[in-house]
């Protein structure tokens, strides 16, 4: 049984008792008042009809009594009977022969004639009720004689009482039928659409949809139920966001766990490798060197070996690289002048710049702090990542270094950024751009591993590093480290 059908039964049925008992109790109202006045009417015609009679009996014409009492029940389609009796209760005159009436209880007849008080009494005579009406009947001396008995048939009353129940009965189903549609109309506005909405929401919510707010437009206990279920809709969205976020993140940290064991197998292969490919380069490189010193200036040869010894050094470089990589050596941490290395390396470093036909410039401060860094190590970082940006820039370009002193974390630092004019780094290959191995160079001129290398060192330092680039907008590549002053003693 669905909650509509059982309001429903819940608000009419003591609605239609209410009405059925009142209907009931006006039907008795009007059907007495009727009889009430059916009585009283009654009454006055029985009045007449006793006066007439008792002057025809003083004047003792029995006849005429007669007469007078036929013609009155013919006159009175609703009398049907008049009678007279003696003070021995026998009648001595009858109007006609009785219809409808039955014969008079005897003790009502003995004390109309005892009292001299009126009597009167409803009876049915199957469908149609008799009102049986008695009155004395007096001497002029005021002595009793008899009684006469008027039977008087119901028939308006019975009608006019069927009549009221009819109108009492259509206006109290009129009433309940605006009250049906009323309360019908109230339940569907003011709780069944509301808690279909009600349900309807949480059947979002439980499907992941949750969608628009309930609308809380009032303040009773389902405005409250609205209020709460949007609330509990906020909490459940943002538990669910925090959720996502979470597995997110474990599923990342899953990533960068199963990257870091192939790093690691990686590495150890790597530092086999070195052993076993050094060696035999050191002695090939060796053999080479001697060979080419031993051969004149102009021989043709020079070239070729200068060639192999070239390469031989560059495989050389890349296996240092990855024992670097693998087996980093210990940071010799002590305080260094930023503006002291980055002078040191840009002559070194322009050379390479214009024969690219860029423009290598840089933005020292004087005033700039001393930081807490491994020299060596220090000049690797801004090495790989000048280069880095003298490839990656097309001639006529530019690339710009720039240092300034700046507070990351309520600590005191120099930042020093790395700028190009370059493409910029496609969006989806960003988050790559500091995995090892990874790069975007053609085969054989880049190994993957300078921007690791920057951020291992970095953060060994106790610094930062962070890149940023789109598409024909450059590249700027900026690493904070602590300055001496903040740096932990």
């Amino acid at each position: 049984m669905g909650l509509r059908l059982r309001l429903s039964l819940v608000l009419m049925i003591p609605l239609v008792l209410v009405v059925g008992v009142y209907g009931f109790i006006r039907i008795r109202v009007e059907q007495a008042e009727l009889l009430q006045e059916d009585r009283r009417n009654m009454a006055l015609t029985a009045k007449a009809i006793q006066i007439a009679v008792e002057n025809a009996l003083r004047d003792r014409q029995i006849s005429d009594i007669h007469h007078l009492l036929f013609e009155i029940v013919e006159a009175q389609e609703l009398i049907d009977r008049i009678r007279i009796f003696n003070r021995n209760r026998e009648p001595v005159l009858v109007s006609n022969p009785l219809v409808i009436a039955d014969e008079l209880p005897p003790a009502t007849l003995q004390y109309v004639i005892e009292t001299g008080q009126p009597q009167d009494f409803y009876q049915r005579r199957g469908k149609q009720p008799v009102l049986y009406y008695l009155v004395p009947l007096r001497d002029p001396d005021g002595q009793i004689r008899g009684a006469m008995e008027i039977v008087h048939l119901a028939a308006g009353v019975e009608q006019r009482g069927r009549a009221a129940m009819w109108d009492v009965w259509l206006r109290l189903g009129v009433l309940l039928a605006l009250v049906a549609v009323l309360t019908g109309l109230t339940l569907q506005r003011q709780v069944l659409r509301p808690l279909a909405r009600l349900m309807e929401g949480i059947r979002r919510l439980g499907q992941g949809q949750p969608g628009t707010p309930l609308p809380v437009d009032r303040r009773d206990e389902l405005g409250r139920v609205a209020d709460a279920f949007n609330t509990m809709a906020e909490q459940l969205a943002e538990a669910r966001r925090k959720l996502l976020v979470e597995t997110e993140r474990a599923l990342d940290l899953e990533r960068q766990l199963r990257h870091v064991e192939v790093l690691s197998v990686a590495g150890r292969l790597a530092t086999g490798l070195a052993h076993e490919v050094g060696t035999p380069l050191n002695i090939i490189s060796g053999r080479a060197e001697f060979v080419l010193q031993t051969l004149p200036p102009e021989d043709r040869r020079r070239e070729d070996l200068a060639v192999m010894i070239g390469q031989i050094d560059r495989i050389s470089g890349i296996i240092r690289s990855l024992l670097d990589v693998v087996r980093p050596a210990k940071p010799e941490i002590q305080p260094t002048s930023l503006p002291a290395v980055i002078e040191r390396l840009l002559p070194l470093l322009r050379h390479t710049a214009r024969r690219r036909g860029l423009t290598l410039d840089a933005s020292v401060p004087d005033d700039v702090p001393p930081v807490l860094a491994d020299p060596n190590q220090l000049q690797q970082v801004l090495i790989n990542l000048v280069m880095n940006a003298v490839e990656a820039t097309p001639a006529g370009g530019r690339v710009h270094v720039t240092v300034r002193q700046r507070v990351a974390a309520a600590d005191s630092g120099v930042e020093v950024a790395v700028a190009d004019t370059g493409p910029g780094i496609p969006p989806e290959i960003l988050p790559r751009v500091f995995e090892p191995f990874f790069t975007t160079k053609p085969p054989g001129q880049g190994t993957g591993l300078g921007l690791a290398i920057c951020r291992d060192i970095v953060r060994e330092h106790g610094g930062d590093i962070r890149l940023e680039s789109g598409p024909q907008a450059g590249t700027t590549v900026t690493i904070w480290l602590p300055e001496v002053e903040a740096s932990p003693p």
